[in-house]
């Protein structure tokens, strides 16, 4: 091998470090934005407690809530809390569509949703890891929820009331319009990644 071949794959080598260096550099400065964004957040949370009421309206509710491991009459109730009426807020319950709906969409994100982002690599010459595809499919599955509400929210402004049971047109409906999103995603974020990113 001659000196100048020798400088030619030594060059090659030293290009193909220093890419895989900047997806390193890209990656680690996102888990540590990441990692100062919990470090951020307090350390004691409580997880937030739902109740889904499909049809139930509650008005106003008064009375008085013992908490405590002891039944009440007893004494030995560690704290009684009266409830005021004016400040009891109800939080409105979860759409009868919506369990089925995020259901439909985290099948579609598990099975579907990988090889479409595939395909779009494919069609835009990209070549992702698959950590890099697994944390943008996370990161659009964070996103979902969001979504679905917005569309039943669109369709209760347009005056459909949800029956007590499911709707699976409807469910269907809103679930394409999901999956459009996230397909119109996938295909801007590829198109503007920069060459050689994931």
């Amino acid at each position: 091998m001659s000196l100048y071949e020798y400088f030619v794959k030594l060059h090659r080598y030293l290009s193909w470090q220093t890419k895989k260096i900047r997806v390193l550099e890209r990656r680690l400065r996102i888990l540590e934005a990441q990692l100062q964004e919990i470090e951020a957040q307090p350390r004691t949370s409580i997880e937030r407690i739902e109740y889904k009421f499909d049809q139930l309206k509650i008005e106003t509710l008064e009375g008085t809530l013992n908490i405590g491991i002891t039944p009440p009459g007893t004494g030995e109730t560690i704290e009684d809390f009266a409830v005021d009426p004016e400040k009891t807020v109800i939080s409105k319950p979860e759409p009868v569509l919506m369990r089925p709906i995020q259901e439909k969409v985290a099948s579609y994100l598990n099975k579907e949703a990988p090889e479409t982002l595939k395909q779009l690599e494919r069609q835009y010459g990209r070549s992702l890891d698959d950590t890099y595809r697994q944390f943008i499919l996370q990161d659009i599955a964070r996103q979902t929820d969001e979504r679905i509400r917005f569309y039943l929210q669109e369709k209760a402004n347009n005056g459909y009331v949800p029956p007590g049971d499911r709707d699976e047109t409807v469910e269907n409906e809103i679930f394409q319009k999901v999956k459009a999103d996230i397909e119109q995603s996938l295909d801007a974020f590829l198109k503007h990644l920069p060459s050689g990113g994931g």
